[in-house]
């Protein structure tokens, strides 16, 4: 864009929102390009005409130069560039800005002379600590008349706390598998005009659109929580409470998610919630043990006292004979050895052919993350139970059961976003089976 092109208020509009919907994926190279946009359009709007504004030039003015200055501090905030020793771009002009916002921020609203043109949303002081992702669900919020914190718990829920656009959830027969904020199934996605394989591959702020399309195309024009869910749950805004997908009823998960995803929702449009990945959160233990722990075990390494009989990877499975990858890592440990909470969390146990007795863990504090530990002797609690557990208790005692030649852990890691096995490092051994973090 040329630094002295003249550009229309819709024009400024459009580039301001593509310049936010962008910060959401730019890496730190690219802030030299923010830096740039942003000067050049704060240039525009100084250098527009009065006519641009339709007789509104004070307040759009203001309006537009709020956002772009938003965008500033946003860019600022979420690279820590005050931290930053090997880059450093410009943003001259914003220093001054920040003053004008937090003035402006507390000046009484001036309505505009004119109804005709919806005004654009001004980011006042209060919101520059805001990601795109909570600016964006606010402003769609608004525009399908939905309380923003019901819409970001509904979306936490459909995420498993993740808010990820890509996180995918189980194949349903017949009609393929839901991807995205709100769980888009294939046919729906086709419907809106995009594809599961598109959507995946969108930034929370870009998706975030097909969310608003969906909700208004299937009759949603205001309510509550339970009407919201409705629209996404049974495809229109009214359905009765006991109606059941197999899982949960209509009643039954706008409680849940009301108990379980509130909070989250709350701090995610407070700017109180991290806005690290689930995969960040989990690398960001390992990445605290001792650099040994943070391997993948290889035959014959010692973890806890236990040799490693099978690492992670192909082999020639030692009961059917074939070469199969195997998902986990096998440590010979006698039956009966105890393995241990590595956080608060649940335990749930289930019996599986080839798994055996088997238990799966899960904690808040791993997001995502499903452990299992095969092949146990027993477990803390019976088989389709599940109970919630504080860090160290007893958990699971390890055994000989399933298919299995001798008495061993096989513990294998799962993510509950993506489906995938993940490696198994050997910190998550030695953890479990002390009970100390590594």
């Amino acid at each position: 864009m040329a630094q002295t092109q003249t550009l229309s208020i819709n024009q400024l509009q459009r580039e301001i929102r593509k310049l936010e919907n962008e910060l959401t994926i730019l890496k730190r190279t690219n802030l030299w390009s923010i830096d740039r946009r942003v000067s050049q359009l704060l240039r525009a709007i100084d250098d527009s005409p009065v006519e641009t504004f339709h007789g509104r030039s004070v307040l759009e003015k203001s309006r537009l130069r709020n956002q772009l200055l938003a965008i500033a501090a946003t860019a600022l905030i979420s690279f820590n560039l005050a931290n930053s020793q090997d880059y450093s771009p410009n943003f001259d002009w914003f220093k001054d800005g920040v003053e004008q916002i937090q003035e402006t921020a507390t000046q009484p609203e001036v309505k505009p002379e004119s109804d005709s043109a919806k005004p654009v949303e001004t980011l006042h002081a209060t919101s520059l600590h805001l990601s795109p992702f909570a600016q964006k669900i606010k402003q769609v919020a608004a525009n399908i008349n939905a309380d923003p914190i019901d819409l970001a718990t509904l979306i936490s829920f459909e995420t498993a706390g993740t808010f990820s656009p890509s996180i995918r959830g189980p194949v349903v027969k017949g009609r393929g598998r839901a991807v995205g904020l709100i769980q888009f199934m294939p046919g729906t996605a086709a419907e809106l005009g995009t594809t599961s394989e598109a959507l995946a591959q969108m930034s929370q702020v870009e998706q975030m659109d097909y969310v608003e399309r969906y909700l208004v195309k299937r009759g949603f024009r205001g309510g509550t929580l339970k009407q919201l869910y409705s629209t996404v749950f049974a495809g229109h805004p009214n359905a009765r409470g006991s109606i059941s997908d197999g899982y949960h009823t209509l009643d039954s998960a706008v409680e849940r998610m009301t108990r379980e995803h509130r909070e989250r929702a709350i701090a995610l449009l407070s700017g109180k919630l991290s806005e690290k990945t689930p995969d960040q959160i989990n690398k960001s233990h390992i990445y605290k043990w001792d650099v040994k722990f943070q391997k993948n075990p290889q035959l014959g390494d010692i973890i806890a006292g236990y040799s490693v009989t099978s690492p992670r990877g192909w082999r020639v499975h030692p009961i059917s004979g074939k070469r199969q990858y195997h998902q986990g890592v096998d440590l010979a440990t006698p039956a009966g050895t105890p393995l241990y909470a590595i956080a608060d969390g649940w335990v749930e146990c289930a019996r599986g052919d080839a798994a055996g007795l088997y238990a799966t863990f899960t904690s808040e504090q791993f997001p995502t993350l499903q452990f299992k530990l095969l092949h146990l002797s027993r477990c803390l609690v019976e088989p389709g139970q599940k109970t919630k557990v504080k860090r160290k208790r007893a958990i699971a005692w390890t055994g000989n059961s399933g298919g299995s030649t001798g008495p061993h852990l096989d513990l294998r890691i799962k993510s509950s976003s993506s489906g995938n096995w993940l490696r198994v490092r050997a910190g998550w051994l030695q953890w479990f089976l002390t009970g100390e973090q590594p």
